[in-house]
């Protein structure tokens, strides 16, 4: 599939996505939102499919490819907020923020194949990545609701604090298992479990927030505090996905 033809679908999955969103605030008739949305989704998982079929592995290699993956994962977390913690109300800032992860995808150098870097042939690297796609996707949906929450009257801040707390609660052990896993493929690669290298700095730095978050919640004095490290979290998310990564200098990362 030609470059070209590869960004025409990924602004065709943004826009679905998109059309989702702002259907899903008709009162008459969700269906039309979540045919839409599942369209969006379905588009998606093609661009997976052919990055996955022309590469011959997860496509987990580039920034384009992580991010194209990352749009299916927020439906995947969608089905365990659904079904685990009454979640079904997160729908549309899901689809929002597919929405927003394909419309920067597209402005991406659009290319199926990519070379397999030798440091990244190790049985960790899917487990490793997976782990931190799932942690990242539930907390920047975690901070969506935080945001929200600033705005809303009182009587709805309790639903969405829960469920900020809830989305943190999952994405915490994940983010964990995918600093843990990534520590133990380094010493396999280079023979040291931890270099602070940028990006593992930033890792760490993330993890302390929502440790921080975590443990104000539940501190009667603090609590009203605690909604900022998940904005903090977020922030350090980003950096660490992207900025690491483009200024990252002798980053063992920077491949990515």
């Amino acid at each position: 599939m030609t470059g070209t033809l590869l960004r025409i679908f990924c602004l065709a999955a943004a826009v679905f996505y998109y059309a989702a969103f702002a259907s899903s605030y008709l009162k008459k008739d969700s269906r039309v939102s979540f045919v839409l949305w599942m369209i969006g989704i379905s588009v998606n998982s093609g661009i997976v499919a052919n990055n996955w079929i022309v590469n011959g592995y997860m496509p987990f290699v580039s920034m384009y490819q992580v991010l194209t993956f990352l749009g299916v994962t927020y439906g995947i977390v969608y089905i365990y907020i659904r079904y685990m913690h009454n979640g079904a109300w997160m729908k549309r800032y899901i689809m929002i923020s597919q929405a927003v992860i394909m419309t920067g995808v597209s402005f991406m150098v659009q290319a199926s194949e990519w070379t397999f870097p030798p440091a990244l042939q190790s049985p960790f690297f899917i487990p490793h990545v997976f782990s931190y796609m799932i942690s990242y996707t539930l907390v920047a949906l975690a901070a969506i609701l935080c945001v929200i929450s600033l705005f809303i009257a009182d009587g709805e801040k309790k639903k969405y604090e829960n469920g900020m707390y809830n989305l943190v609660c999952t994405g915490f052990p994940f983010m964990v298992m995918g600093m843990f896993l990534g520590a133990v493929w380094a010493n396999e690669c280079w023979g040291n479990y931890w270099s602070w290298d940028n990006k593992e700095s930033w890792s760490l730095v993330t993890v302390l927030a929502l440790s921080v978050y975590l443990h104000f919640r539940r501190h009667e004095k603090l609590k009203k505090y605690a909604k900022w490290f998940v904005l903090l979290a977020v922030v350090f998310e980003i950096i660490t996905l992207f900025f690491v990564g483009m200024f990252g200098g002798n980053s063992m990362h920077t491949y990515n």
